[in-house]
């Protein structure tokens, strides 16, 4: 038995079958159990996760937000680090220590200045439950995740309130294009839930352009694009300046 298994197993077709019949088997439990699962907490809640994270797919999880946060006030030198309104999390006055870069600072100052603006989040640049994670795979075809810099929380007209995605995307890393294929096609996902997505950098005239990937023109571009500096994208027609 052992060696007939072992010879099954170097056939590609067994072992890809193999993979479907399990992951669809969790996918289904996850779907069957899942109000039990949001009701799990602590270690028990950990161990659902990392089920959901070890699928072959990534499947989508929650995101879990801890009830405070403690986050340095100081840098390494110890001078007080600047700080921002409006943060998910602020001490008693309000304010949420931060380091940002110069066009960082001004999206997230454009953000708080919006009529409809409630309440900005530095997400983790760690892939941790309190990150919003938005896998992708790698030139070599290994799975990670991207975690977008800013989940900005607005009201709408009629009082409720929505989740938008603000990523301000470095256009200068290797894996740049990856990551903005991978945010376009969780925009084609999970856009509905979502007031904006939008992707931004900083183009070569010094102004911020931002690529709404919640727009189908936009999205296909990005789909479509086999180059290898991705700033051509944030310069093209399909983006528009950021305000």
């Amino acid at each position: 038995i052992r060696i007939r298994v072992a010879a099954l197993l170097m056939i590609d077709d067994v072992v890809q079958a193999v993979d479907d019949a399990a992951t669809k088997w969790v996918q289904d439990r996850l779907e069957q159990f899942a109000v039990e699962i949001k009701n799990t907490t602590g270690a028990t809640r950990n161990d659902y996760l990392r089920v959901q994270e070890q699928t072959v797919d990534p499947e989508p999880v929650d995101l879990i937000l801890r009830d405070n946060l403690k986050t340095a006030t100081r840098d390494s030198d110890g001078n007080p680090l600047p700080t921002l309104a409006g943060h998910l999390y602020a001490d008693g006055g309000g304010e949420f220590p931060v380091t940002l870069n110069k066009w960082e600072r001004t999206v997230v100052d454009t953000e708080i200045g919006r009529q409809s603006f409630v309440a900005w989040y530095r997400n983790p640049a760690r892939a941790t439950a309190a990150a919003l994670r938005i896998a992708y795979q790698t030139d070599a075809g290994d799975w990670t995740s991207l975690q977008p810099d800013f989940v900005v929380v607005s009201k709408r007209d009629d009082g409720s309130l929505g989740v938008s995605i603000v990523d301000p995307h470095g256009d200068h890393l290797a894996d740049a294009k990856n990551k903005l294929k991978a945010l376009a096609r969780y925009a084609e996902r999970f856009g509905d839930q979502f007031v904006r997505i939008e992707s931004i950098t900083e183009a070569s005239d010094g102004t911020l352009r931002s690529l709404d990937l919640k727009e189908e023109a936009v999205r296909q571009a990005v789909a479509d694009f086999a180059g290898a500096e991705v700033a051509t994208l944030y310069e093209s027609t399909v983006s528009m300046p950021f305000r």
